[in-house]
């Protein structure tokens, strides 16, 4: 069962809505910090998270947003630096998302993708983001699995034999053990930056998938829906939900109309919104 995970450096629960309601909308200045905003941003208005070192070092950290007016929002060196509309942040989604798919991993060239992020964002010192409360299906809260499932099914399948009644809570008892392991897990994942050497990485959790590019490693965790990409022993980029886990199994996530897919790459992205995007 995949844990729910709001990047690896953004662990805390989400300002997730209550049943029936709206989260309070989110307000973001020049003086917010990247990574509390991005936390901030509820899972099911999220599409996807990272940060990645881009020219000279700099810090490049971005949330997609599947609800509300504003598309996504681009941080630089932890504040923030401006916004994409909707079609941008779309086309910025479906784009990485071919690129993952054809096998070139898109934070491999991280750097490249983040110049030209910030290039298309509009500047902006103050944002504000409203949410309706309601899941997309590209929304992370869509796209991973909801670990409380488990648990109502261990619920259900206890019926009335005594027998089940004492598999069960076995069984119920196992799992929390693992719920507290991946809360470990994730609580060392969530102190790990890009810049971080690799062998910290590999010291709070073995990959639990590997691929080899031409430049670095990809050390993904499908558990947890999570990838870092590693080069040179340094941690470069966190990208969550996992591209390299969608492209596997739900390419189709990518997937965005009329799109212009020979223009999706690091630098003509933005050429490949659709001629009648609002």
């Amino acid at each position: 069962m995949r844990h729910s995970v709001l990047l690896p450096l953004l662990l805390c629960a989400s300002a997730a809505a209550t049943a029936g309601s709206a989260p309070p909308p989110l307000a973001i200045t020049d003086q917010s910090d990247a990574r509390t905003v991005i936390r901030a941003v509820p899972e099911e208005a999220a599409t996807d998270r990272f940060e990645v070192l881009a020219a000279d070092h700099e810090l490049v950290s971005y949330v997609g947003l599947s609800d509300g007016d504003v598309g996504g929002v681009v941080f630089r060196g932890g504040k923030l630096h401006g916004t994409l509309t909707r079609a941008q942040a779309d086309t910025f989604y479906a784009c990485r998302g071919y690129a993952t798919a054809r096998h070139q991993y898109w934070a491999q060239d991280a750097a490249r993708w983040a110049r030209s992020l910030v290039q298309v964002a509009q500047p902006a010192t103050e944002v504000e983001l409203r949410f309706t409360g309601k899941s997309t299906l590209k929304s992370i809260k869509a796209v991973l699995d909801n670990p409380a499932i488990g648990q109502v099914k261990a619920i259900v399948e206890m019926g009335t034999n005594p027998l089940n009644v004492v598999k069960v809570l076995s069984k119920t008892r196992s799992e929390h053990r693992q719920r507290e392991h991946d809360k470990d897990m994730l609580e060392g994942l969530g102190k790990l930056v890009p810049g971080d050497s690799e062998t910290r990485l590999a010291e709070v959790l073995h990959p639990e998938d590997l691929t080899f590019l031409e430049r670095g490693i990809i050390m993904a965790y499908p558990k947890y829906s999570v990838d870092f990409l590693v080069r040179d022993g340094k941690i470069q980029a966190l990208q969550q939900p996992s591209f390299l886990q969608i492209a596997r199994v739900k390419s189709a996530l990518f997937y965005a109309p009329n799109m212009d897919w020979s223009r999706c790459t690091a630098e003509g992205w933005m050429q490949a919104v659709p001629a009648d995007a609002p």
